[in-house]
C-alpha cells in the first residue's frame, strides 16, 4: 500500500461572500503532496497552485507566509479541476497522511462549498485519511498541539526548505514519518524527550479551526 503525505495551503474567502463563508472560511490556494512505496521511499510528487474563486487577491501577510501571490494562481486551475488531478494522481491502494485534521476538513468544506461530489475517488480519499499530528502526538505521549517544524526538529531532523510550502511540507512530513519507523529512534525519544515551554510556532492551518467556525 502506498503512503501520501498531503499539505494543503489556504487563503480566506474575501468577507463580503458572507454566505459562502458560512460554509468554508477559507480556499485551497497549493495542493503538495509525496508518495512512499512500501519501503517508504519517495516515488513521485504533486504540485499545483489552485485558483480561488472567492478572492480577487492574496493578502499581503499569507503572500509573505505562503511565498504565493496572486499572479500565481490567477491563471492555475480551479480546486474542482487540481483536486481532480491530485485524485487521478493518487491513484488507488492508499493511504493519505496530512500533519494535523485541518486539511481534510478544508477538502469537505470546499467540496460541499463548490458543489463537489463526494463520491468515488473523492469519497476514498477522504475515507483513507490518517492524521499524523495526532498518531506522532499519542506515540510519544505529546499532550499539546505541536507545529511541523518543532516535531521535525524533535525527531533529529533539519526541516528542508521554506514552510508553509505545500510540497516542502509534505516532503517533511514524509520524512518524520520515515525516521519513526526505526523502533530504536522511538524509544530514545520517548524515554528522553522534553517538551520546552516556549510557545509553539503556529501553522497556516492554525489560524482557522475549520470545525467550529460560524459566521452570523
Amino acid at each position: 500500500m502506498k503512503r501520501i503525505f498531503v499539505d494543503l495551503e489556504m487563503h480566506p474567502i474575501e468577507r463580503h461572500h458572507r454566505d459562502k463563508r458560512r460554509i468554508c472560511a477559507t480556499e485551497t490556494i497549493e495542493i503538495g503532496a509525496v508518495m512512499l512505496d512500501e519501503d517508504n521511499r519517495e516515488t513521485s510528487s504533486f504540485c499545483e497552485y489552485v485558483r480561488p474563486a472567492y478572492t480577487s487577491t492574496i493578502y499581503p501577510q499569507y503572500e509573505q507566509l505562503t511565498g504565493i501571490s496572486y499572479d500565481m494562481v490567477e491563471s492555475a486551475g480551479s480546486f474542482e479541476e487540481v483536486l481532480g488531478r491530485f485524485l487521478d494522481w493518487c491513484g488507488e491502494d492508499y493511504c493519505i497522511y496530512s500533519w494535523s485534521e485541518n486539511d481534510l476538513i478544508q477538502i469537505r468544506q470546499e467540496a460541499q462549498l463548490k458543489g463537489i461530489p463526494v463520491t468515488g475517488a473523492l469519497a476514498r480519499l477522504l475515507s483513507h485519511w490518517v492524521d499524523y499530528q495526532q498518531e506522532f502526538d499519542a506515540l510519544l505521549g505529546i499532550t499539546r498541539a505541536m507545529s511541523l517544524r518543532e516535531a521535525v526538529r524533535l525527531g533529529g531532523l533539519d526541516f528542508a526548505g521554506r514552510a508553509h510550502d505545500g510540497l516542502v511540507d509534505a516532503r517533511n512530513t514524509g520524512n518524520l514519518f520515515r525516521c519513526l519507523q526505526d523502533e530504536a529512534m522511538v524509544r530514545r525519544l520517548q524515554s528522553s524527550m522534553a517538551v520546552s515551554d516556549e510557545p509553539l510556532e503556529f501553522t497556516l492551518g492554525d489560524i482557522f479551526n475549520f470545525g467550529a467556525v460560524r459566521f452570523a
